[in-house]
């Protein structure tokens, strides 16, 4: 008898016998998770840092901090943000996995500087602008530069001689060809201006120059997104109604460093301010920010369709939890975000993921993971009952806010600013804590409140 199997029969068995990657005796299945997921947190909670990532490194370069502390007045029903402008500096190197070393310690800035940017160039990192003091009232034209070392090490920070024409609060900053531009920012007023400086061969700049073209919109904690040699101005702060705008606009570098005029493109799905902006395999990611009161955990993807034009803005994974102020940065097949504030007070943590061939934003997780993000998700579903209850008074509406006036249970008066909604006086309310704004003028009412708490939310109680 004939016992030799058939070459293909013998074939077959084999691959029915060979264990399959990711499912033998000692591996788990993974799918695709459309989440984030925690990295190591930073040593200092940071918002509105600036930031740069190189090498396999990543910078995180002062910014703002402090803790949430309860305020001087209604401490029982808000709480305050003790903000600190920071000097320090610290960085982490990316593993082979895609998660982050330990946080250390780097040099630290000559200047307190938050709300302010970063950008890089040949071995250099340069930072620009800002500002510190009260509410960042003290605002910065300076700008300083770091050697970044061999090892991924920073050398000292050095002032540069050249400063900005204007000081710049939320300048954001990007490199084309040998010269470092500074667009947009406050700077006394919200500024449609673009400066740029000769980046020379020793890392030193020249003389900061403004140009004539103005964007369409001034550009007050935005977003910025290079492109070749063009550059995309996204979304930023609406001082009229005290919240974010869906504009997007676009322009490039002409052949002799300038840009050419400004052309609006698709706007964003939500209006929002201080959200964080990177790029991935042509499409463009705006991530977080602000909504007037609120903190946003969307996050939306543009198309890059050709030379300055965008697809219309869809919805992709969103974060973990709200953050503006963040910074975020690519590095090879994965997204980083870093700190921030949200409700809670400035953040250290970190979320981080990856991009499939679709350009969505997860992971491959194991069942254990899927089945805790589940659990994550049910939770984050749930409505926990709010802290403070109170009758409302008063109630004006405007398109973005709702400023409502509320007396609580032991006979005190509270105005708050809340997402704009209907209300009626006399309905009874929840309401979570918030941020105490003092002296605080509303543009859109031509009113000072001498006190009043901005809140994410306020929730009728049924009866």
């Amino acid at each position: 008898m004939n016992r030799t199997m058939p070459f293909p029969f013998l074939l077959v068995l084999l691959a029915l016998l060979t264990p399959v990657k990711g499912y033998g005796e000692n591996a788990e299945a993974k799918r695709w998770l459309n989440a984030w997921r925690e990295a190591s947190p930073m040593q200092d909670a940071r918002s509105s840092a600036a930031f740069y990532a190189a090498n396999g490194v990543i910078y995180m370069i002062g910014g703002i901090g402090g803790e949430v502390v309860r305020g001087k007045k209604g401490e029982d029903v808000a709480e305050a943000t003790n903000r600190m402008f920071m000097r320090s500096t610290e960085y982490a190197r990316v593993r082979a996995d895609g998660s982050l070393s330990e946080w250390k310690a780097g040099p630290d800035l000559n200047v307190k500087r938050g709300y302010f940017s970063a950008a890089g160039h040949a071995n250099y990192i340069y930072v620009v602008g800002g500002a510190y003091g009260p509410h960042g009232t003290k605002l910065l034209d300076t700008v300083e530069r770091a050697e970044i070392k061999p090892d991924g090490t920073l050398g000292p920070w050095q002032m540069e001689e050249q400063r900005l024409n204007i000081p710049r609060r939320c300048v954001k900053l990007a490199v084309i060809g040998n010269y470092l531009y500074a667009f947009g920012g406050f700077g006394g007023i919200l500024l449609d201006t673009v400066e740029r400086a000769e980046i020379k061969p020793d890392g030193t700049l020249g003389e900061w120059l403004v140009e004539d073209n103005r964007f369409n919109a001034a550009r007050y904690i935005h977003g910025v997104a290079k492109v070749g040699n063009g550059i995309y101005q996204i979304g930023g702060h609406d001082k009229e109604i005290g919240g974010g705008i869906r504009e997007v606009e676009w322009s490039k570098q002409d052949k002799e460093g300038y840009f050419s005029p400004w052309a609006p493109v698709a706007p964003l799905q939500k209006g929002r301010f201080g959200p964080a902006i990177v790029i991935h395999d042509g499409f463009i990611y705006a991530i977080g920010g602000l909504a007037g009161p609120v903190y946003l955990d969307s996050v939306e993807r543009s198309r890059i369709d050709g030379e300055g034009q965008l697809s219309t803005w869809e919805y992709a994974t969103p974060l973990l939890e709200p953050r503006e102020g963040a910074a975020a940065v690519v590095m090879d097949n994965t997204v980083y975000v870093l700190g921030g504030s949200n409700q809670d007070g400035f953040q250290k943590s970190v979320f981080y993921a990856t991009f499939n061939n679709k350009g969505e934003i997860g992971y491959l997780a194991t069942p254990e993971e899927i089945a805790r993000h589940e659990k994550f998700l049910e939770e984050k579903a749930k409505r926990p009952p709010l802290p403070h209850q109170g009758t409302v008074v008063e109630h004006i509406k405007r398109p973005m806010y709702s400023y409502v006036r509320v007396k609580m249970d032991d006979g005190r008066l509270v105005w708050l600013a809340a997402p704009a909604q209907e209300l009626e006086s006399g309905v009874r309310v929840g309401f979570p804590n918030g941020t105490i704004m003092e002296g605080f003028r509303s543009k859109s009412l031509n009113r000072v409140f001498p006190f009043i708490v901005f809140i994410s939310e306020i929730r009728q109680i049924e009866p």
